[in-house]
């Protein structure tokens, strides 16, 4: 056991090192100063795409993490070997110290601080004859910076505002403002922005005006589609915005007609084609996305697929995967394993977004899935794969094969987290089903579950039928649930559903309830997470709300970096962590 001096000092270093990598307190030191920069439209444009490349950890820290972990789409081990982020944030447990809040609060900031720095460079910038290309700039930043204030917003809710280049002393002072503030004060704002000076995607250009239409950065639709994403959230829990819900189906019929009249813009006509999307493909990176964070090889990989699932053999790929206990949650395995009338199942499923195990190879022993039973509805019960491994995102070298395609990633990557491989943040089919969810409450139930099966015919899966609204909302919500599976969707389902403390606590229950899950760690207000602590150490006292302290049934977990070996202690009254208001209801 640790004596106390050396627990306070080991409080006090952590303290420490967490307030160093800190985009609230202090300018980023990797950003070139902007003292003599912005001054062409060359110059403009790479402050421009440097805001792109902030994005690259979020495919893990958030949409893995801190939504498909946090969701009923995954199962994760409640005592893994060690501290991980993933374990704490699945079971509730996660508290403002976790590493994670703090890379994807400092990430979201860093984007806000160069879209400050951008916007107010850019709008004095001389483009001579080029003044629509200015225009797509800026239109780019005020996307950028309106989604990212989106995020902050619906993770953490309370959050500054920052909307102009502060000095760091200036920055200290800038309190919460409420997530309904930032929501209608600069996320609409910053996305109507954008949604008017963005051209569409073949006629966005680069500094000297050549195409950049393979490049994948955001255009008008991209700014239509975020715009109806963001007024769905406000039409749902904790809003309940009704004029929300008129401007979002406004929206989503805007991105709906284009594809239309556009021979199914992003649309993949086939099921091969649905899978093709996936693949590190020049073709393929951007065909069927409305927008995607962009990766590529050369240390800007995505380094999600390192984290997404147990360890590979030779056959699947020659890199390493770490090997985190994330699983595919039963429920969802079982509509992957549903036979259908043609004697196939789910096309989605099996071998491209699950894996349910491998056979032997050398050095590699057999991966042998467990069955549990799982009950139906009905009251039925079947038996059903409880281990399945999440497989969307990974270009194997199987699937390759499967496909019919000459692909090589593996060959360019930097290191085992550099993955070529895009994550979609907005697809067709999401805008799609957000729309059928509106029309069943206009009660046009046929055309509703008429957007279902089309993905579902795409899919190999039998079509559905119902004239029941409260049946039609619950299929619509089934194939967001599986079409959507690993994109870091369904955690914001269900909380703008309003049903993420009841499908939380009943995934606890269909697993028994087993050591390191605890319901009453599901309260409500916990659809946000905390403040991250090094925040609340930038001036104490800004953020508001309270501090709780930690007592014999909590560890302060001490990380040895070289062995991933975690020392474990417990001290009544040691430490305090903070919650905000909204996070202690």
């Amino acid at each position: 056991m640790f004596k106390l001096k050396n627990i306070l000092q080991l409080s006090a270093l952590m303290f420490f090192v967490m307030s160093c990598d800190d985009y609230l307190e202090t300018p980023p030191a990797d950003l070139m100063t902007s003292d003599g920069f912005y001054q062409t439209p060359s110059q403009s444009e790479q402050g421009v795409v440097g805001i792109y490349s902030d994005l690259r950890e979020l495919a893990n820290s958030e949409y893995l993490l801190m939504s498909e972990c946090r969701s009923d789409n995954a199962w994760t081990e409640p005592r893994p070997n060690g501290l991980r982020d993933f374990s704490e944030i699945s079971t509730f447990r996660a508290t403002s110290d976790l590493a994670t809040f703090n890379s994807v609060w400092n990430t979201w900031y860093k984007v806000i601080y160069d879209a400050n720095t951008a916007i107010a460079k850019i709008a004095g910038c001389n483009f001579e004859s080029n003044d629509k290309i200015k225009k797509q700039f800026m239109g780019e930043v005020y996307f950028l910076r309106g989604w990212a204030y989106f995020e902050l917003s619906r993770l953490f809710g309370n959050v500054p505002i920052i909307d102009a280049p502060l000095s760091p002393s200036e920055v200290k002072k800038v309190p919460q403002s409420s997530a309904r503030e930032v929501l209608d004060n600069i996320v609409v704002p910053d996305l109507i922005n954008a949604q008017t000076m963005l051209p569409l995607k073949e006629n966005m250009v680069s500094a000297n005006g050549t195409s950049i239409v393979l490049q994948g950065r955001a255009d008008k639709m991209a700014a239509e589609a975020m715009l109806a994403r963001v007024y769905m959230t406000l039409a749902g829990f904790p809003y309940y915005d009704s004029d929300a819900k008129i401007l979002a189906k406004k929206q989503l019929e805007i991105v709906l007609n284009y594809s239309k009249s556009n021979q199914n813009k992003y649309w993949a006509p086939t099921l091969d084609e649905w899978r093709k999307q996936w693949m590190p493909s020049t073709d393929y990176y951007n065909k069927y996305s409305i927008f995607a964070i962009q990766y590529r090889t050369g240390g800007t990989g995505n380094s999600a697929l390192f984290n997404f699932s147990m360890a590979l053999p030779p056959s699947y790929t020659n890199r390493r995967i770490f090997g985190n206990e994330i699983y595919v949650e039963k429920s969802l395995m079982y509509e992957f394993d549903k036979i259908y009338s043609d004697g196939k199942k789910d096309g989605r499923g099996n071998g491209f977004s699950v894996l349910t195990g491998y056979e032997a190879e050398p050095n590699y022993p057999a991966y042998t899935n467990t069955k549990e039973k799982l009950i139906l509805e009905d009251g039925s019960q079947v038996d059903v794969y409880t281990k399945s491994m999440f497989y969307k995102f990974m270009p194997s070298k199987r699937k390759i094969a499967e496909l019919g395609m000459s692909l090589t990633p593996e060959v360019t990557m930097k290191d085992d987290n550099d993955w070529p491989v895009n994550l979609p943040i907005l697809r067709l089919e999401d805008m799609m089903l957000m729309y059928a969810e509106l029309l069943v409450e206009e009660g046009k139930i046929m055309e509703a579950v008429a957007y279902v099966n089309d993905i579902r015919k795409r899919a190999g899966c039998d079509e559905v039928n119902t004239v029941s609204a409260a049946d039609a909302l619950k299929l619509i919500k089934r194939e967001r649930r599986i079409e959507l599976m690993g994109e870091g969707v369904r955690w914001f389902d269900l909380v703008r559903w309003g049903e993420w403390q009841t499908e939380i606590q009943s995934l606890f229950d269909s697993y028994h309830n087993p050591d390191g899950t605890d319901k009453n760690n599901v309260k409500t207000g916990r659809y946000l997470y905390p403040i991250p602590l090094n925040q609340l150490n930038v001036t104490p006292g800004l953020y508001k709300g309270k501090f709780y302290q930690f007592n014999l049934s909590s560890c302060i977990r001490q990380q040895n970096s070289l062995t991933a070996q975690f020392v474990s202690f417990s001290l009544s009254n040691l430490a305090n962590i903070f919650y905000p208001p909204q996070f202690l209801q």
